[in-house]
């Protein structure tokens, strides 16, 4: 069984979220956007070893007028991992009397905690509910609750050298060391690689493991098809000789080997045991916080195979591309809840997560973090578009707007995955015949939406045809040494952009405006600068 589902009500920093997991879930969100209350929900719940945590006035949601709750409420929502199976299985049994049926074939488990204010005290209640949130009437609620935490133990890793925090840091000793050599003598006389290559390998999990994570188990790997490259475009379980040792199976050498150091090392979390068949769910706060990205990449392609939940914070873009697509979860703090987004909405062909897959995930994979998205059709208005909103006095990385680049990957992929992600958008393109076909594309693509909080079509052939008849003829006449009345626009536009390329005028005309000020960057990117920081900023 596994976590498939988290609800949350007034408890920390969150008032309202909803949250879909898969086996492995990657999150993204700003800070204050209610991921460590998240964690400490599952921790204080699932994490501490019994049952059943008594809640505390510090763990209500208070208002931003700083307003107090009477009631906060989590429920946990397990299903099993094939249909029926909790029927047949002797481990799966204990929880006999709360599995619930669904139409889908799969049995749950909704194991739910509530406190409420009453005078000064805090009562708190554990127990379960049925699907449709009423409360199952079971002698022995808290034995079941107990017994649910013992199969399904949460554990928050964390890196040991910050600050301390309310939780054990895992520390290694000589046991450690003694079964490692004991292992790797071992598997070295079973395996073509030798002790050397097999201790280089798990000294990789050890330094892993001392600063950041505890693994469980390791998982087999399929072969990976066109569509998966697409949806997971980075793999990083491809580890040289170590890779070679593929598992192939959870009763592999390798898999008996990680197995048995993670049980050693999670047997001395503060003397709590894990339960044979246990299937623990690892909470992995920001793992790049202190790791190389070369490192990142090897701990975290070991960390990959092992099975078990896990649920990774993380800011870093390439640790975001090594989760296939499905598993990022994206949450936006609004004004009554914070929002979970995820991609499920939109309709994707292969092509599309192909594109997906190249342009934001592998060359971009920074930009979905970003709060709004401003698409244009090449390199001149990205050295642009920067400057003149800095001028304007928006400072857009600040506003968590990035510029990508959409020519090549095509705007509507690039559309959809932003809506899905909750991530705002604008689109700026030409006005020539090419701009025109963006533009009505993107007409086709709006649901209702106001056309000028997401198009802007600049009045003109191309941008630099648009400065030019905005207040900067000279800029261009200056670079193209051209200074007669008889030369039209177009010779004079492409003579300076011969002597000088794109983006060397694009940067001339940024000093041009820098000098003469605010007023000199065109009425229409004004308008649209405005727009889009306003939109951004309605997600802090």
């Amino acid at each position: 069984m596994f976590l498939e589902h988290i609800q949350i009500r007034n408890f920390m920093g969150l008032n309202q979220l909803s949250l879909s997991l898969n086996q492995s879930t990657a999150l993204m969100g700003e800070n204050a956007w209610g991921k460590t209350s998240l964690f400490r929900a599952l921790w204080r719940l699932m994490g501490q070893g019994g049952c059943c945590y008594q809640f505390v006035d510090e763990d209500f949601y208070r208002t931003d007028s700083d307003e107090l709750v009477d009631e906060l409420q989590i429920v946990l929502t397990y299903r099993e991992h094939r249909p029926g199976i909790s029927e047949h299985s002797s481990r799966l049994a204990r929880l006999e009397p709360v599995w619930v049926k669904h139409k889908d074939g799969f049995h749950r488990v909704y194991y739910r905690a509530l406190a409420q204010r009453r005078g000064q005290d805090i009562i708190s209640e554990h127990g379960f509910i049925n699907g449709a949130g009423v409360p199952l009437e079971l002698d022995g609620a808290q034995h079941l609750v107990h017994q649910l935490i013992e199969m399904n133990p949460v554990f928050r890793l964390r890196d040991s050298r910050g600050t301390p925090q309310d939780l054990p840091i895992v520390n290694l000793n000589g046991d450690y060391d003694q079964l490692l050599t004991q292992l790797s003598e071992q598997l070295a006389a079973e395996d073509e690689l030798t002790k050397q290559d097999i201790k280089a390998g798990l000294d990789a999990v050890r330094q892993l493991l001392e600063h950041y994570f505890t693994p469980q188990g390791a998982t087999s790997r399929a072969p990976r098809r066109a569509r998966d490259i697409a949806i997971h475009p980075v793999t990083l379980s491809q580890l040289g000789k170590f890779n070679s040792w593929q598992p192939k199976g959870e009763e592999s050498d390798l898999s008996v080997a990680l197995s048995a150091i993670a049980h050693t090392i999670l047997q001395a979390r503060g003397g709590r045991p894990i339960e044979k068949g246990a299937r623990p769910l690892l909470l992995i706060e920001d793992p790049e916080s202190r790791l190389h990205p070369t490192m990142l990449a090897i701990t975290w392609g070991i960390l990959d195979r092992f099975p078990g939940q896990k649920l990774v914070t993380t800011n870093s873009g390439d640790l975001l591309s090594a989760f296939p697509l499905h598993h990022l979860r994206r949450l936006v703090r609004l004004k009554d809840e914070t929002k979970s987004f995820q991609i499920g909405n939109e309709k994707y062909n292969g092509e599309d997560m192909r594109r997906i897959a190249f342009h934001v995930r592998i060359n971009r994979p920074m930009s979905l973090f970003a709060r709004y998205w401003l698409l244009v059709e090449g390199e001149t208005e990205i050295w642009l578009l920067n400057e003149l909103a800095r001028i304007c006095g928006y400072v857009l990385p600040a506003e968590g707007i990035r510029i990508i680049e959409f020519a090549q990957c095509g705007h509507s992929p690039l559309i959809k995955v932003a809506r899905d992600f909750g991530i705002g958008w604008h689109l700026l393109t030409d006005g020539d015949g090419a701009g025109q076909k963006y533009a009505q594309g993107v007409r086709s693509l709006l649901r209702g939406e106001r056309e000028e909080d997401h198009l802007t079509v600049l009045p003109r052939i191309d941008i630099e045809h648009y400065l030019y008849d905005n207040g900067l003829e000279s800029v261009f006449r200056q670079e193209a040494q051209i200074y007669d009345k008889h030369t039209p626009p177009s010779r004079i536009i492409e003579r300076a952009l011969s002597r000088r390329s794109k983006p060397g005028m694009a940067l001339a005309v940024i000093e041009a405006i820098e000098l003469q000020g605010v007023k000199r960057v065109p009425i229409e990117l004004r308008r649209m600068f405005a727009r889009m920081v306003a939109n951004a900023r309605r997600q802090r």
